[in-house]
């Protein structure tokens, strides 16, 4: 589990976690998440924009009510990352005022190039 930076733009709903000792060198937007890599094809950061509906979305509905407290007092963010069957199982704890939030995120694995764009 690594330790994560994080800021939340309250006005605009939108959360962004990223590593302390890795920059992003691409980014890969899916929805209401970009995701960003470093050279070595490492998850190094995660924006979540509308990020009060899309964690509410994974999470329930008694936990729902806190979330955007806890978003706009923020005190620690760790992600644990794993990768299974061509997939990335990020799971997010967010922690904030005595109350910890545990939303889990599923996205496919980015591990090579695109084909369409191989020929490009």
């Amino acid at each position: 589990m690594q330790n994560f930076k994080f800021s939340y733009d309250d006005e605009n709903d939108d959360l962004f976690l990223h590593s302390a000792v890795s920059k992003s060198k691409g980014s890969v937007e899916l929805g209401n998440l970009i995701f960003d890599y470093n050279s070595k094809k490492e998850l190094v950061g995660i924006e979540i924009l509308n990020a009060s509906k899309v964690l509410g979305d994974l999470l329930s509905e008694e936990k729902t009510t806190v979330l955007k407290e806890v978003l706009m007092n923020l005190t620690e963010c760790k992600i644990e990352i794993n990768s299974r069957n061509k997939l990335l199982i990020i799971k997010i704890f967010l922690s904030g005022k005595n109350i910890e939030l545990k939303p889990i995120l599923s996205v496919p694995k980015i591990d090579g190039i695109s084909p369409a764009l191989a020929y490009a």
